[in-house]
């Protein structure tokens, strides 16, 4: 059963600051717990979180992918279809309405039309 067990040992420094305070922080939240234990729990905590944060960044970085190459897909859908659609849509252009002649003033005259000598015994 020996040749099935593997061990670490961890020394603490007591001298150095940052030692001592890691150790009294294992001795503290351990409790009653054995310390082995205790660290074994944390260090399996520790190494799930990482990898679980690892999986959900690589999903997160592969559904970014997937959303940018749908979104170019559909943009170059909706942009053959507007070039498709230019050749079959012909747009009228309004002749441009060009002044009569008689439009404008008649020129000077002797006489004025039967229909306008009535107008004039009424004004005057």
């Amino acid at each position: 059963m020996a040749g099935q067990q593997k061990a670490i040992f961890l020394r603490f420094n007591m001298e150095d600051e940052a030692d001592s305070s890691l150790y009294m922080k294992l001795v503290e939240t351990a409790g009653s717990v054995s310390l082995t234990s205790y660290v074994k729990r944390v260090l399996e905590e520790y190494l799930n979180v990482k990898l679980e944060m690892a999986e959900r960044q690589q999903f997160h970085e592969h559904m970014l992918v997937t959303v940018r190459e749908e979104i170019q897909e559909q943009g170059m859908k909706l942009v053959g279809a507007l070039l498709s659609g230019i050749g079959t849509v012909t747009v009228q252009k309004t002749p441009e309405k060009s002044m009569p002649e008689e439009a404008g003033l008649p020129e000077a005259c002797g006489c004025l039309p039967d229909e306008l000598s009535g107008v004039l015994d009424f004004i005057s």
